[in-house]
């Protein structure tokens, strides 16, 4: 009795490493399927990425949707508005670069929505919308980005010089 009472232990470990193998044998709760989102991507960027854009947007997780653009840019929408972040990646190392509307919004005190963004190189973006217009370059630092120009007044467009045939006046 006491032989059997000295095993009980062993015993008791051996059926729990049993039970945690069978646990861990059997199929997870379903992730990202990061294949579909572009190199570099995994379930933990994914969730960072969700964070981040939750907080952008002023939206919770649940609400938003992914869509990935190609080139590591990846659309998120939810609430009535979006973003576009990028993510880059250095020797196994890699950093969400934000929406920069996130900082134009500030900057121009114009609605996220409103401004339109184009790229004028990888670490600078010009930004215009409700009249105005704004250059942003992206720290090397953080990824985050830095207003490089002042938030000016855009130039209305004029109407074309008016035409003859045969040229203009």
């Amino acid at each position: 009795m006491r032989n059997l009472l000295a095993r009980a232990p062993v015993a008791l470990l051996a059926l729990a490493a049993l039970g945690v193998s069978a646990c861990a044998s059997s199929k997870a709760a379903p992730e990202a399927d990061s294949e579909a989102m572009g190199p570099s991507m995994n379930s933990r960027r994914f969730a960072t990425l969700q964070k981040i854009a939750a907080k952008d947007l002023k939206c919770p997780v649940e609400q938003l949707e992914h869509e990935y653009l190609g080139n590591n840019q990846h659309a998120m929408t939810g609430c009535q508005t979006n973003g576009v972040y990028e993510l880059r990646c250095m020797m196994g190392s890699c950093v969400w670069i934000p929406d920069v509307r996130t900082r134009a919004e500030f900057d121009m005190g114009c609605p996220r929505l409103q401004i339109q963004v184009i790229e004028i190189d990888k670490s600078t973006r010009g930004a215009t919308g409700c009249g105005k217009r704004a250059t942003y370059k992206m720290s090397p630092m953080d990824g985050s980005w830095i207003l490089n120009s002042v938030a000016v007044d855009q130039p209305q467009e004029s109407a074309p010089a008016p035409t003859v045939s045969g040229g203009t006046l």
